[in-house]
């Protein structure tokens, strides 16, 4: 299967704010996702040590449907810091995937995915051997309906690096957007910290306004307040 790269995925959903208001009279979508960069927020579960030090990351997600089949689609998921690995370790999958068990979101609004194929590579660093980075993800399950049409999620991730293993509980938001905005201090341009550039429009990817948000303090992210569906009242 030929995928594209996490990062210059383009969008394939447009927002959903003008759908929450009437999402009760909307049939309900293919089960979909967002093409492209998500904000993966992670809640430790087991783990000590290195392994055991996620916050947020970026993730490109995408699906491959054959039109007309009837068919559920398969799921792709590329971590950001495999990807930016990508062409180094030929030898292991950079990308994980999986399929959806139906065509069409169930009674409860929800696609899931059981589980992925595992993402792996050997990523290098400055001094010592390569790092053994691995992702299993498993029971992923993204909104279905017609107001969160692929653009919140849950699942569970174990992942390793060399001999260590930790747990996260994983909310995705899409599309993953910074924090951060360029104020002028002293005539130079600085990038600052601001919760509140979430919920800015943009003249491009814009998270949905219905989406309550935080920003990670880590990576600077904006990702998803609350376990999906979460909408602001």
């Amino acid at each position: 299967m030929k995928t594209l790269p996490a990062f210059s995925w383009i969008l394939l959903l447009g927002g959903a704010a003008s759908l929450g208001a009437c999402a009760a009279e909307q049939p309900l979508p293919q089960c979909t996702v967002g093409r492209g960069e998500h904000a993966v927020r992670y809640t430790l579960v087991s783990g000590t040590g290195a392994c055991a030090a996620k916050r947020a990351e970026k993730l490109g997600a995408q699906i491959f449907r054959t039109p007309g089949s009837g068919e559920p689609p398969s799921l792709v998921f590329k971590p950001g810091p495999l990807a930016a690995n990508e062409g180094k370790d030929p030898a292991h999958p950079v990308t994980a995937t999986g399929f959806f068990t139906r065509e069409y979101p169930s009674d409860e609004e929800i696609c899931e995915v059981p589980t992925l194929s595992e993402a792996r590579q050997l990523v290098a660093r400055a001094e010592g051997a390569p790092v053994d980075v691995r992702y299993q993800w498993s029971n992923i399950r993204v909104q279905g309906s017609s107001a969160i049409p692929g653009t919140q999620w849950t699942a569970d991730l174990t992942y390793s690096e060399d001999d260590c293993t930790a747990t996260y509980q994983a909310v995705g938001l899409f599309p993953a957007l910074k924090c951060e905005r360029t104020e002028v201090r002293n005539g130079q341009n600085v990038v600052v910290r601001d919760p509140a550039v979430c919920a800015l429009p943009r003249p491009s990817l814009s998270i949905d306004p219905a989406f309550p948000t935080l920003c990670d303090e880590t990576t600077n992210l904006c990702v998803l307040d609350g376990q999906p569906p979460s909408l602001k009242p």
